[in-house]
């Protein structure tokens, strides 16, 4: 057996088993092209322990490269176990718990089954965690067994009581025996044990008896000798630990109590403290224990044999203040010239609002921000001074960033373009510069020197000529940077005192920085000039002279990346993580206060220190203007010429069209409503465009959804922005008018009313409304800024997005930009890494403290999906913002906004014209049908069937698995959402939109509405599906209407309730589930977004049922690239045998093979159904959609592994030209590939058209 399972299997397990019976061996190992991922695949005679097999993954990683990833598949022999069936299948149960799908199998207590006859009892922590796991785990556990086993069992979770048993009793004998050794302990004794060289004083005030209680947990002075977390031990026992949390989970146990854990670091490790508390206490304490909170807690260690970790078990937390650094300086205070935030490519940690705010708290009067190359934090800037400032502790932002300038003096041709490239043998050499902006001027140059050296000029970094800064240095203070400037290597370098002092004539200031900074220089063989710290201190002081000699000031800065000494870390994980060898002497560069500047450069003499540390930042900073601002402060929206009247009229037209002139007072009234407040608070432009832009969609054959809260609003439906209607239900005769407004106790959507005939002409009614309030889309003042997004058909988006350069101007469009930043997969995997190349052994707690302060670092740029920013045509984009191509990507002709389009949304109009393929479906299904979406029957019961069940799709396969109707149906397709219709049994159209509600929001369904309903406490109609239901229930109950809008906006917005709210909630009779419910919701959908998406998934389905050919064509062209037509054609068995296949593999199957399964379980339906696939053929077949012939679905060109899109669409568009004679000419028309030829011949594409024209004779 292979030395790799030799020293990863516990042998122990297998006493008394002859080991020549027991293999394991590695059957196949291929290295993946499309993820360049080791694949290995194990076979074996008995079942690997999850621990087991983490170590075989963990050993084939260090035996490849770093590049390869490696995933491991295990394939047993079932047939001849090693071991007898029921002990592999209690081996294999908790590893396909890992692989379901759901948020609580850390619930799961693995050493709890109990197998029986026909099933299987699994314990777990806590009811909630039980009955959830029970819902969503136990089918698809179910199912992996009998996939593993060949043999059916039933699944039951339930919740081990026991286990919570003997966790508290173990920590009631904890505080029993705690408060014995407390009375007992003398002072003596007490100093004794805090002088100790392990500490282990436990201090707790005799009111601490009630540990649980929220207000007894909580205690002030707390004793006890305070342990370093990184000193702690399992066998640690009693310990007093302090820190920061950063972060707060809580999970649900039985008799109302809750499992609290808090991650607690002190900078320089980090642990998890936990505590059991009562509900209703936690609710009184919660707000005090969270993230960023200091707190000191009295507990005893304890290894954690469920998670594998070491705890504190907490009796008693004190919260304080944290120990921190502050700034004494009696005296005037300095000023920093040279800050990181985290805008500053994989390089900056500090926050931006807590760089400022120290500052601020420090009591210094100012502090620059320059990131490298870029400006995108200038507006959380600004924020957070006026913060502070509104606080009582002002401060101003400087305005800056390091830039990288180069001599362009001999790199300019003769048509005035300039060489920022160079070649090998002459490269351009950049260096740091520092610009400050100090006038409004200033301001607008700075945004056109980083666009132009982002558009034109960026090679690796966005470079700037030295030409250029001279052009735009109006308004700008340039400073010469770092040890990467260019007066600090000419100083280093010994220039000439002539060629020194032309060097340091461009800038207006000089600076020089702490010697820890530079001190890489010391043992580099680069820097032979500096061999110790003496010569550092010659190279300022050298700048020091050469800034009197030239009368510049010279500034003390600190470089700072990150706020801390101990947050080093942060930044060599980072630098770790981008490849540098030397990350860990990363060191010094943090904030730093004016006496530690002060005794940094005392061997200035203590009047030039203060001078360089004091005098000349303050210097500089007053030479800069207090009234800069990086966006102005006012809306400016473009213009369309008469754009509030002509938004009016359509409106109003449109009105009278559908409910007659006059209108009805109702309509009437709403509208009108609508209108002022639209055009009073200028939006009548985005009205406007966006009215154009569907219009235009609609003319070219294409249907438009909305998005968001647009379909609140009646102006937007009458304007023809959007179809869904936000009256209340009603009936309207299309003759005569007649208006009935439905029974609101029985409907919120009016399309579930009964069909009617008008009494007054006998005409059948049209059933509308969905009980949408416009306060969701512009708040109850009409001053809530709107939002307009829209969706457009994929191949449509394009041309969507030049139509807006046609509307306002190609010069005032731009792309919305955005800013991508490490996120905490991603920071964890840089922590792994560190800790493998650095040989630290690490937490998962500490992997959790150092991924935390690796997050939010900017990664990248790019754009909007359909996020378009419009300018008006008598501003320039330079007085907002600067522009750059998304990505950096020079070869992209694309103009993205600099900022995050967040920044600036507030001030330019942007139209969010998105593509989806739902419209581009549709389509396709007009195309081929002839019926026209618009005139599909929303209410048709045949349809609302399918998402109770299959009838409708009269399934010919007896043997059929699904029981389900909804699959490939857009937003009900889903597994979540299946099992969400298996337990909400939707029979209306309404509840279609709550379960789209439910899905879409978070924390909305799960452990929320699913809950109330299973219990009979409320009706699905009574639980919360989306934001709307709040505030209009709320209104029922006789809330005033602006706090019900507030409530459920801090709802949806995942903001605390305050406690005045909660209060008017209980004073008018909300009831304590509702208000409960609220709390825990995290995020949600608006009502007409899910009308929007409701409305197109019913059009789906009702194509589906009457016209399956065309529905299943349809979606496979959505998804051609997972179309796998070498398992699909060879019919139904096939199919089920790839899908048992991929669930084999469960968390092993790869994103492209989980993808492919969702195809394989369409086509398995239509297989099902009756219905045939028809091979592709040349001059039949389309190049990227499926279409249907004779009732059958034709296969594309693109349908084939191998076939890419532009070869498909070259052989299409060649043969449209003028039919193929042979082979060889298709290949030569079409310029496609000897490979793709093959494939399409192997497949029968080219039926009998001969390989060439030559004859060949047979002598």
């Amino acid at each position: 057996m292979n030395s790799l399972f030799e020293n990863s299997i516990n042998w122990e397990r297998f006493s008394g088993t002859d080991r020549e019976q027991i293999r394991c061996e590695i059957e196949d190992a291929f290295v993946h092209g499309e993820d360049y991922g080791l694949n290995v695949r194990i076979g074996l005679n008995f079942v690997m322990s999850a621990e087991e097999q983490k170590k075989v993954k963990d050993l084939l990683a260090m035996a490849v490269p770093d590049a390869l990833s490696v995933n491991v598949y295990y394939d047993y022999d079932w047939e001849n176990l090693a071991t007898d069936r029921m002990t592999a299948l209690r081996d294999l149960i908790p590893i396909l718990i890992e692989r379901c799908d759901s948020s609580m199998t850390n619930a799961v207590r693995a050493g709890s089954i109990e197998i029986d006859e026909d099933c299987i009892r699994i314990g777990a922590l806590g009811r909630i965690a039980t009955d959830h796991l029970n819902s969503c785990a136990a089918r698809e556990l179910e199912g992996e067994v009998r996939r593993a086993m060949n043999r059916q069992y039933r699944v039951l979770f339930y919740n081990d009581e026991e286990s919570y048993d003997e966790a508290e009793k173990a920590l009631e004998q904890h505080a029993r025996r705690e408060m014995k050794e407390h009375a007992a302990r003398s002072e003596k004794a007490v100093k004794a044990v805090k002088s100790a060289p392990a500490p282990r004083a436990f201090t707790l005030e005799k009111k601490t008896d009630r540990r649980r209680g929220g207000r007894m947990l909580l205690t002030k002075n707390l004793g006890g000798t305070v342990t370093p977390l990184k000193d702690l031990q399992a066998d640690t026992g009693r310990v007093t630990v302090a820190g920061t949390i950063f972060h707060v989970d809580t999970r649900p146990v039985r008799n109302d109590k809750s499992l609290i854990m808090l991650l607690v670091t002190d900078k320089e490790f980090s642990a998890k403290l936990k505590f059991f508390i009562k509900n209703d206490e936690w609710e009184e304490i919660g707000n005090k224990l969270k993230a960023g909170t200091y707190i000191t807690a009295a507990g005893e260690t304890e290894w954690n044999r469920w998670d594998h970790s070491l705890d504190v078990m907490v009796r008693a937390i004190e919260i304080g203040e944290a120990p921190r650094r502050q700034d004494n300086y009696p005296g005037k205070k300095r000023v920093e010239l040279h800050a990181h935030t985290k805008m500053s490519d994989m390089d900056g940690l500090n926050d931006v609002d807590k760089l400022v705010k120290t500052a601020a708290d420090w009591g210094q009067p100012a502090v620059a921000i320059t990131d490298h190359g870029v400006v995108q934090g200038y507006p959380d800037a600004l924020k957070a001074a006026n913060s502070c400032t509104e606080n009582g502790n002002p401060i101003r932002v400087i305005f800056g960033m390091e830039g990288y300038v180069f001599e362009d003096r001999d790199r300019i041709d003769e048509d005035g373009n300039i060489d920022y490239k160079g070649t090998k043998q002459d490269p351009v050499r950049t260096s740091h510069i520092i610009l400050l902006v100090k006038t409004q001027a200033g301001m607008k140059n700075m945004y056109k020197l980083v666009s132009t050296s982002h558009i034109n000029y960026f090679y690796r970094r966005p470079r700037l000529p030295r030409s250029v800064i001279q052009k735009y240095r109006e308004g700008i203070i340039l400073g010469s940077a770092c040890e990467a400037g260019e007066v600090y290597r000419a100083v280093r370098e010994g220039l000439p005192e002539a060629e020194l002092e032309k060097i340091a004539s461009f800038y207006d200031y000089l600076e020089i920085q702490p010697l820890i900074n530079d001190k890489f220089m010391i043992s580099d063989d680069r820097y032979p000039q500096v061999s110790d710290w003496e010569d550092l201190r010659n190279i300022n002081r050298r700048i020091v002279a050469l800034g009197e000699k030239l009368g510049k000031p010279v500034v003390a800065t600190t470089d700072a990346h990150y706020d801390e000494p101990e947050s080093a870390i942060y930044r060599n994980i980072i630098m770790k993580g981008k490849g540098f060898k030397d990350a860990e002497n990363g060191e010094g560069l943090y904030l730093r206060t004016t006496e530690e500047m002060l005794e940094e450069f005392s061997y200035l003499g203590e009047e030039k220190a203060y001078e360089v540390v004091v005098e000349n930042s303050n210097r500089i900073a007053e030479m800069i203007d207090s009234d800069i601002l990086p966006v102005p402060k006012e809306k400016c929206p473009p213009k369309i010429e008469g754009a509030e009247e002509t938004l009016r009229t359509t409106c109003m037209s449109r009105a009278h069209e559908i409910y007659g002139d006059p209108l009805p007072e109702p309509i009437q009234e709403r509208l009108d409503t609508e209108l002022n407040a639209i055009i009073k608070n200028g939006y009548a432009v985005m009205y406007v465009s966006a009215q154009m832009l569907v219009k235009k969609s609609l003319e070219d054959g294409y249907l438009v959804g909305s998005r968001g809260s647009v379909g609140s609003s009646l102006a937007a439906t009458m304007a023809g922005i959007t179809e869904v209607n936000p009256l209340n239900p009603h009936y309207i005769c299309p003759e005569c008018k007649h208006l009935e407004w439905g029974d609101m106790d029985l409907y919120d959507c009016g399309i579930d009313m009964p069909e009617k005939n008008c009494p007054k002409c006998g005409t059948v009614m049209r059933r509308d409304g969905f009980t949408i309030p416009f306060a969701t889309f512009l708040g109850f003042k009409g001053d809530k800024e709107p939002d307009i997004d829209l969706n457009f058909a994929s191949e449509y988006q394009p041309r969507a997005h030049r139509y807006v350069g046609e509307i306002f101007g190609e010069k005032n469009v731009f792309k919305a930009g955005t800013v991508g930043t490490i996120a905490e997969k991603t920071a964890k995997g840089f922590v792994r890494k560190f800790a493998e190349e650095t040989n630290r052994e690490i937490t998962e707690v500490e992997i959790d403290r150092l991924a935390a302060g690796c997050e939010g670092v900017k990664r990248t740029t790019g754009q909007h999906p359909g996020g378009i920013v419009i300018v008006p045509d008598d501003r320039e984009i330079y007085e907002f913002c600067p522009v750059q191509r998304p990505a950096n990507d020079s070869k992209s002709d694309i103009t993205t906004t600099h900022f995050d389009y967040h920044k600036i949304d507030q001030n330019l109009l942007k139209l969010d014209i998105l593509g989806h393929n739902i419209p581009s479906m549709i389509r396709q299904l007009q195309d081929m049908t002839g019926v026209d979406p618009l005139s599909v029957d929303l209410s048709d019961r045949k349809v609302l069937s399918l998402f109770n069940g299959t009838e409708a799709l009269d399934i010919k396969d007896p043997d059929y698995r699904f029981t389900h109707g909804s699959y490939a149906i857009p937003e009900f397709g889903t597994s979540f959402v299946r099992q969400m219709l298996d337990d909400a049994k939707p029979d209306k159209f309404a509840d279609l939109v709550r379960i789209s509600g439910f899905s879409h929001g978070t924390d909305v369904w799960l452990n929320n509405a699913q809950d109330y309903i299973r219990q009979g406490v409320a009706t699905m109609r009574e639980v919360i599906s989306t934001r709307d239901d709040i505030m209009n229930y709320l209104i029922l109950k006789g809330i005033e209407n602006e706090t019900s809008f507030k409530i459920m906006e801090d709802v949806r917005k995942n903001r605390p309730l305050k406690p005045e709210q909660l209060k008017v909630m209980k004073e008018h009779g909300v009831p304590d589930w509702y208000i409960d419910s609220c709390i825990k919701i995290q995020y949600m959908f608006p009502r007409a977004h899910a009308v929007a998406y409701v409305m197109m998934s019913f059009r789906m389905a009702w194509y589906k049922v009457y016209y399956p050919s065309e529905f299943y064509a349809t979606v496979f062209s959505s998804d051609v690239t997972n179309f796998n037509a070498d398992v699909i054609l060879r019919g139904k068995q096939a199919v089920l045998d790839r899908m048992d296949e991929i669930d084999k593999m469960g968390n092993n199957a790869s994103a492209k093979e989980k993808d492919e399964k969702l195809v394989l379980e369409i086509a398995y339906e239509m297989y099902a159904r009756g219905y045939k696939f028809r091979n592709a053929r040349l001059g039949a077949s389309r190049a990227l959609k499926f279409w249907v012939e004779d009732g059958e679905v034709l296969l594309p060109y693109a349908a084939f592994s191998g076939v890419g899109e532009t070869a498909a669409r070259s052989l299409a568009d060649a043969y449209k030209e003028k039919p193929f004679d042979t082979i060889e000419e298709a290949m030569n028309r079409a310029k496609i590939s000897r490979a793709v030829v093959d494939v399409l011949k192997e497949h029968g594409v080219f039926g009998d058209l001969p390989e060439t024209d030559q004859l060949s004779w047979a002598l």
